[in-house]
């Protein structure tokens, strides 16, 4: 069994299902190869191939289909063993896990953390920041006790609840034919179909992305995209003057100098931010967290105000 290693196992699970390397990869919130390479050492390490792979599709071989069949319940069991173990370690160590996106770093998260810091200063909070999609793999595995993700957002372990949604603005540059618009009014869409728009790739949100495409074409055009790796890159482009990016109206205080933030006519994309649990975690601290962002309502204009 040393070959068989849960990482490995869930890589290959995730393979299996959605018959894919580039959408595992996503779900996984990894790269692609690093899913083939450990899908790759698993097959050596079990002497077995377990996909047959062409330029066009991804299937399982027999033997991928006997591991699938035993992969499933064992990583069922030792999820639940690594749950049940956490969650004592988190009762012993008053600890509570939170795993956040950046962008709802930029938001709510820090007037929800700040709030339950002062009302619960015994509990110690562990934050970290993952993809949305990495997220949801860090709770199925009890890495994290809860989570701010992006919406849309779902899986059948978990309960996701909205608790922020905000229209989203249109970075551009102060050199932007359309900056001196800024926020006097709303400006139509199309006004903007000739500039290329920045497309973050780290969100793993591909949904985000889907809406952005939906509401340019609505507006008459298909936009030209240009995919940047990290949101500080993206604004640094924005800044230069190399496409349009649809922000957060948050992300002006840290962001503002050489950029412009535009309001955009309807349609137009909303930021949507949940916060994501297990279903079967009984967590007093969990509990007390979820209560608080039940009872408080984010401000949209100072997201980090008590």
């Amino acid at each position: 069994m040393a070959t068989l290693d849960l990482k490995a196992l869930r890589h290959f699970v995730s393979v299996a299902e959605s018959l894919s390397f580039a959408r595992a990869a996503e779900r996984l919130g990894t790269s692609q190869p690093v899913v083939t390479r450990t899908v790759a050492q698993l097959e050596h390490n079990l002497g077995a191939k377990l996909f047959e792979r062409t330029t066009r599709r991804v299937a399982l071989t027999p033997a991928g289909v006997v591991l699938l069949k035993a992969a499933r319940p064992l990583l069922g069991q030792a999820e639940a063993l690594q749950r049940t173990i956490r969650h004592a370690v988190a009762v012993e160590s008053g600890r509570l896990s939170i795993g956040t996106t950046k962008i709802a770093m930029q938001t709510v998260a820090p007037a929800y953390i700040r709030r339950f810091t002062q009302i619960r200063p015994d509990i110690e909070l562990v934050v970290q920041e993952f993809s949305t999609s990495a997220q949801i793999e860090a709770l199925l595995s009890a890495e994290i006790d809860v989570g701010f993700v992006l919406l849309p957002a779902s899986h059948s372990g978990l309960t996701i609840e909205p608790i922020h949604s905000e229209r989203m603005m249109l970075a551009v540059s102060d050199g932007h034919p359309c900056a001196d618009f800024g926020l006097a009014s709303p400006l139509p869409l199309s006004a903007f179909a000739h500039d290329r728009f920045i497309v973050p790739h780290n969100q793993g949100n591909s949904a985000n992305h889907d809406e952005m495409v939906s509401i340019c074409r609505q507006a008459g055009f298909r936009p030209k995209t240009l995919e940047s790796c990290d949101d500080q890159t993206c604004m640094g482009l924005v800044r230069a003057g190399m496409g349009v990016l649809f922000a957060p109206m948050a992300t002006q205080p840290v962001s503002a100098e050489g950029i412009k933030l535009i309001e955009i006519e309807d349609p137009v994309p909303t930021l949507q931010i949940g916060l994501a649990w297990r279903k079967d975690d009984p967590s007093v601290s969990l509990q007390l967290f979820r209560d608080q962002t039940r009872q408080v309502e984010a401000p949209l204009d100072d997201p980090t105000s008590a």
